[in-house]
């Protein structure tokens, strides 16, 4: 799709662009050499064209591929140190399926069925799957995270945002590239890319990654090996064809496999002093379990206060595989529309087995499967004329879950609870938005979409350790189905007080899809009670009301974004962990917030980015799990009422080419991994720093640089899970200790 350079020049001032410039940190790219103290154009995709980010009233954060590289992202979920009001959690441990809350809108369901409110796209594909959404970061040459509800464009799943990973792609001339890097714990870390012209109208793209290193969690158990650690390969394959003047075609192909062993988690004895209203840490003075001093109701104690070592005696063998392709398609028709077709397949499938009890015993294994198929095929057409620009689309969705998982208590003579299920999702949608210029100061947005939804489950649940009675092992068996539309939409106003200055203001709607709950169900009364009503629970909707101000300043040398925001939430899908069973439900929240990022190269080769959050986001009416009814206000999980992030790197030239340090920062205040706000579950606020210093050649072809991942150590949880009314412990998941190494750079 063509730039609008008309827009660009009329409201910047600025010279038309030849091309698109790279996407940077959010406000600015990081130069790769020594110029003038000035901050380029940003070019972002986040309304499904080409724009300058200080044109575009969403708060959105941009990185370049340089700016990946030099933060040492290297999975898909690095991105959230230095996204404000971006947070995550691994509710079945690291390389794992992953919860993503942005502004406070986020799930921690980890079953394989289940969509997170905030989308995952790569290179405009949607990304259904948790298993998916945690990936290796390789031959990138933008990454876009868009905060707040993006229902109209973007459509069913977005109440939160969405991140979206755009590769690079094939270039008429001949280059590459390949990156080396070693580092504590074995790693070796290998990424290349080769790209060029195949033939006049064909060019061809090649790219692969491969991230191994030792597990740095210690195991002093009997099994096997040190956990956390990794195996990651990873290919991408690309062909751009153009049959004519005005037609061109992208094909893509990947590929992509972790086999790990994952999942060290931290056992924190704990205990209830109100019978499961509140879970504490258990002193270690204490026998509350009658089993001994400090252990859980097992008797087991973990008590050497290394949150890098702990007693395992079984392996968290982790294989999560992904392929897939799209064929992308933009024709345009004569000098006015662009037709632009995207059709999609991916494939995902997870294998994990889990010590759950975290001890050197056999007590509880948990083992999780699945094997998920999604189609997706998105048609839009875009025009503009005079001072209007729009886009008018359609959306389909088709969505296969095949999972199922086992719970084996057998050690302790208890459940082995087996349950298998397949869910099927059909959606379709269409949509439309208009930009129109009211005047050369003021701009008026408007969209609308209309999504129909159907979701079929077909469930079933058995224990298979004999403990029902004679002749029955169905705990549960379910067949049901789900149908509901909605519309959502946005209406947005921008002025723009000067050439160098938005202000917006916005009103839009978003909707995550109803669903059902697929975790141990059971209505025998022998282990449980599930009440079948509860079983699906019904969309939610968020309302979101935003302002924001994006200015240059400083006569070009800075940038400040920032905006304010207010939810109203309704039928928020929370979540709580229920004795053996996960378990979402509906309720009511309200959110309030705001975001400011300011960055500045006061002078030449000196780059500053800082950025600052709050939060306010509170759920309404969380029941107890005590059954008795009462329920009460409580904070949203993953969602620091305050946090900050940044960056100060300084370039230099010296040796016949350039040096650079640089340090990076992120900062968090307390957070809950629970909604029932538990102390045990609370994360206190923790600060992580980073370092790097690096040298480029001065023909720009090669480059070194030494790194240290967090410099002292923070000992810090990225998450928790709460059995304290089942077991008497709390799981506890850790960030990566310090971590150093060095990255050898060759491109052409």
């Amino acid at each position: 799709m063509k730039t609008d350079t008309r827009t660009l020049q009329s409201r910047t001032g600025a010279t038309p662009l030849k091309k698109s410039l790279p996407v940077a940190i959010l406000l600015a790219s990081t130069a790769t050499a020594v110029d003038a103290a000035m901050l380029e154009e940003v070019i972002v995709t986040a309304q499904k064209r080409e724009q300058n980010l200080q044109d575009v009233g969403v708060s959105v954060t941009a990185f370049s591929g340089n700016q990946i590289k030099e933060f040492g992202f290297t999975n898909s979920v690095d991105v959230v140190a230095q996204t404000p009001n971006l947070s995550f959690g691994t509710p079945t441990g690291e390389g794992n399926n992953v919860s993503l809350t942005l502004r406070g809108v986020g799930l921690s369901d980890f079953n394989d069925n289940n969509e997170g409110p905030v989308a995952v796209y790569v290179d405009e594909v949607y990304i259904s799957a948790l298993s998916g959404v945690t990936f290796q970061l390789f031959d990138l040459q933008r990454i876009e995270v868009l905060r707040g509800p993006q229902g109209t464009l973007y459509g069913r799943n977005t109440t939160g945002g969405l991140m979206h990973f755009v590769s690079n792609k094939p270039t008429k001339e001949a280059e590459g590239y390949v990156d080396l890097t070693v580092a504590e714990n074995s790693q070796f870390k290998l990424e290349g890319a080769i790209s060029g012209s195949l033939t006049d109208n064909m060019q061809g793209r090649l790219s692969y990654a491969h991230n191994e290193y030792e597990g740095y969690v210690e195991n002093r158990g009997p099994g096997k090996h040190d956990p956390n650690d990794a195996d990651n390969h990873a290919a991408r394959g690309q062909l751009a064809i153009q049959p004519t003047q005005n037609l061109n075609i992208l094909l893509n192909a990947h590929a992509s496999k972790n086999d790990a062993n994952a999942s060290a988690w931290q056992h924190e004895s704990t205990y209830s002093p109100d019978g499961g209203v509140t879970s504490l840490a258990l002193p270690a003075n204490v026998d509350f379990y009658g089993t001994c001093p400090g252990c859980d109701a097992f008797g087991y104690v973990d008590n050497d206060d290394d949150p890098w070592a702990g007693a395992y005696d079984r392996d968290g063998d982790l294989v999560v595989e992904n392929s897939g392709g799209s064929v992308h398609l933009d024709w345009e028709i004569g000098s006015h529309f662009t037709l632009t077709s995207i059709t999609a397949y991916e494939n995902f499938k997870r294998h994990y087995d889990e010590d759950t009890d975290i001890s050197p015993f056999k007590i509880v294994h948990n083992t999780y499967t699945s094997d998920i198929d999604q189609f997706t095929q998105e048609l839009r057409l875009t025009g503009e004329l005079d001072r209007l620009h729009w886009v008018a689309g359609a959306f389909y969705y088709d969505h296969q879950v095949d999972g199922g998982f086992q719970i084996d208590a057998s050690g302790i003579g208890y459940i082995i609870g087996d349950a298998n299920y397949t869910q099927d999702t059909e959606s379709w949608s269409v949509f439309g938005q208009a930009e129109y210029e009211l005047a050369d100061s003021w701009v008026l947005i408007g969209g609308l979409r209309y999504t129909d939804e159907e979701r079929e489950l077909d469930y079933l649940s058995q224990e298979l350790n004999g403990l029902l009675p004679p002749g029955f092992n169905t705990m549960y068996d379910y067949d049901d189905t789900i149908t509901h539309d909605n519309v959502t939409g946005k209406l947005e106003l921008d002025w723009h007080p000067s050439d160098t200055t938005l202000v917006y203001a916005s009103v839009s709607l978003g909707t995550k899809s109803a669903g059902f709950n697929t975790g141990v169900l059971d209505d025998t009364g022998v282990f449980g009670n599930t009440v079948r009503a509860d079983v699906d629970y019904d969309e939610e909707e968020l309302t979101s009301y935003e302002i924001g101000v994006k200015a240059d300043i400083f006569g070009g040398t800075s940038r400040i974004n920032a905006a304010a925001f207010y939810y109203d939430y309704s039928d928020f899908q929370a979540f709580a962990f229920v004795n053996l069973n996960q378990v979402i439900f509906n309720t009511d929240a309200t959110v309030s917030g705001a975001e400011l990022e300011f960055t500045s190269s006061p002078i030449e080769g000196l780059h500053i980015m800082l950025g600052a959050a709050y939060l306010d986001a509170e759920a309404q009416d969380i029941p107890l799990n005590d059954g008795s009814g009462i329920v009460r206000d409580r904070d949203m999980t993953l969602a620091p009422e305050f946090s900050m992030n940044g960056l100060i790197r300084y370039e230099w030239p010296a040796f016949s080419g350039r040096l650079a340090v640089q340090t990076d920062f992120t900062w968090q205040d307390d957070t809950y991994f629970d909604i029932q706000n538990h102390p045990a579950s609370q994360q206190k606020s923790y600060d992580v720093w980073n370092a790097r210093v690096s040298y480029t050649g001065g023909s720009d072809k090669w480059s070194v640089a030494g790194f240290v991942n967090n410099v002292f150590e923070e000992e810090y949880r990225v998450y928790s899970f709460d059995v304290t009314n089942l077991f008497g412990f709390n799981q506890v998941a850790y960030g990566h200790p310090r971590w150093a190494g060095v990255t050898v750079n060759y491109n052409w």
